[in-house]
């Protein structure tokens, strides 16, 4: 990801985080700035391993061999 798709991404995040010290009380803020962060991150997470995932095949390992042994 480079420095302009990073900026352009976080970009559209800045009115509803300009809008954020109007909460009515710091529990208000602090949820709400969580929330915004936290979608931010996962959509700047997502493009930047959707870029640098080399394989088509996009299947996830699960387990490891060992834990599908049976522990008796």
């Amino acid at each position: 990801m480079t420095r302009e798709e990073f900026t352009a991404l976080t970009g559209r995040y800045y009115d509803e985080f300009a809008s954020l010290p109007e909460a009515p009380d710091f529990y208000d803020y602090e949820k709400s700035i969580e929330s915004l962060f936290k979608r931010m991150t996962q959509e700047c997470m997502e493009k930047q391993l959707n870029e640098s995932s080399s394989t088509l095949d996009r299947r996830k390992k699960k387990h490891s061999p060992d834990s599908e042994k049976s522990p008796y």
